[in-house]
């Protein structure tokens, strides 16, 4: 037998070991069976978290097929190197029509005559700068009668009603421009200039009238508005703009190409119901996946899912598959199962979808593929009924993990005591074994009186060393 480590006051008993071995053997069993009650309660919360997710998923797959606008959607077409763009809403009629754009909006640009440089002085007085029936004044005062000066003055005045002030430099020397902010006819820059005899220089050199035949400053860019024809119809606008010519419609312009017809066919947007469909079979079969792997058992590993048998959960795959398979009763016409869409059920419940055989139904039946989802008792709404009572704050599956949260709380708990528990036994086998340990100390020592005793008895005989 293996000598014990001394540790004990009166004998060779080593204590600490002794009692730790003691208080394992009694803690192990219990704490093992908690840790691995606990393991399976995660797993288990875990997998339910894995559950629910797949079910909101499909839930949101749901809400585009629930909504009327989807089936509204309309879609555009036209050359890719079209000189314009168009964007469509609901109310746009279906058809096709011959656009040309024969003028783009342009913004007013008026230039002064040239000066030596920006420093140049020009005059004293007031401008008066009109847009779009708008005016503001600038005086403009001796020692700040420069080009540079007359450009600040403008472009800081806070009444400013459109236009912007800058400085060219070419050849001929510095000249004054005014641009006006917008584009269109109506927002053509005119200045008019008021000074008397204190005034000094020649303001009126700056001065512009759009309807005059000549004027001290020259147009450089004439105010002009986009001019587009639709079906030898023709509308103009400020800007690069067009909406409600056609009521829907809008074209965004970006070239103008007199003359030029480009086709442009509007149409329902069948496309994004098609991807809506699609969407709607791919987060079922995902759901469906999630379904399987977690009520699977596989007899040759010998290995369940981690929900398997668990009773919610087969209670929603049941409840799933019998939506799925159900006919929708109240829609016109004559489709009224997802199968007469081209959408069937294929091995381990999943989906299985022809996408040319749903296109032709699109085609030539769209009406009834709203009516198949969207309608108060169609696929979509159905399902997202029966999903609804879990997947909803306080439903089921809340209910279900806030059930497992209990048990590992509870858990907690039983840890707590089993630590006050092993710690007051810890503390009864030290006092045991401390008191053993005193009491062999007290035989050793005795025994070893007794000895010394014996040995100087009468007769007694010592051995030479």
């Amino acid at each position: 037998m293996a000598s014990l480590t001394v540790s004990g006051a009166g004998s060779g008993l080593d204590i600490n070991s002794i009692v730790s071995q003691l208080v394992e053997a009694e803690r192990a069993p219990q704490a093992n069976r908690l840790a691995s009650k606990e393991a399976r309660i995660q797993a288990q919360l875990s997998a339910f978290g894995t559950l629910k997710s797949s079910l909101e998923a499909f839930q949101s797959s749901l809400t585009k097929l629930q909504n009327v606008d989807t089936y509204n959607q309309r879609s555009s077409s036209l050359p890719s190197d079209s000189p314009f763009s168009v964007s469509v809403d609901d109310t746009a009629a279906a058809g096709s029509y011959e656009v040309s754009v024969e003028q783009l909006a342009t913004r007013n640009k008026i230039a002064s005559a040239p000066y030596a440089d920006a420093q140049t002085s020009v005059g004293t007085g007031t401008l008066s700068i009109t847009v779009n029936g708008e005016s503001f004044s600038v005086d403009v005062e001796s020692g700040s009668d420069s080009l540079e000066a007359i450009r600040a003055a403008i472009n800081d005045a806070e009444d400013n009603v459109g236009v912007s002030a800058s400085i060219v430099n070419d050849e001929n020397g510095a000249q004054l421009v005014l641009t006006s902010d917008n584009s269109g006819v109506e927002n053509a820059i005119a200045v008019s200039v008021t000074t008397d005899l204190a005034d000094t220089g020649d303001l009126s050199q700056l001065s512009y009238d759009p309807n005059a035949g000549s004027n001290p400053m020259i147009e450089k860019v004439a105010a002009l508005d986009s001019i587009i024809e639709v079906d030898g119809f023709t509308q103009t606008s400020s800007d690069l703009t067009v909406a409600g010519m056609i009521e829907g419609v809008t074209f965004n312009l970006s070239e103008a190409r007199p003359g030029e017809k480009i086709n442009v066919d509007v149409s329902l947007d069948t496309n994004a119901v098609k991807r809506a469909v699609e969407g709607f079979v791919k987060a079922y079969n995902n759901l469906n996946t999630t379904l399987n792997d977690l009520t699977a058992y596989d007899p040759e590993a010998n290995t369940a899912g981690l929900l398997q048998g668990d009773s919610t959960t087969r209670e929603i795959a049941t409840r799933l598959r019998s939506e799925i398979g159900l006919n929708v009763g109240s829609v016109s016409g004559d489709i009224n199962s997802l199968a007469q869409i081209g959408i069937t059920t294929g091995d381990n419940s999943l989906l299985e979808i022809d996408s040319d055989e749903l296109g032709d139904v699109i085609s030539s039946n769209f009406s009834a593929i709203q009516n198949l989802f969207a309608n108060d008792d169609g696929y979509a709404n159905r399902l997202d009924d029966t999903l609804e009572r879990y997947t909803q704050g306080g439903g089921i599956l809340d209910v279900r993990t806030e059930g497992l949260s209990g048990q590992i709380e509870r858990i907690n708990d039983q840890r707590e005591a089993l630590d006050r528990r092993i710690a007051s036994v810890e503390e009864r086998y030290f006092k045991q074994f401390t008191a053993l340990d005193s009491l062999l100390g007290q035989l050793t020592s005795t025994g070893d009186f007794l000895n010394q005793q014996l040995a100087n008895l009468p007769g007694s005989v010592r051995k030479e060393s």
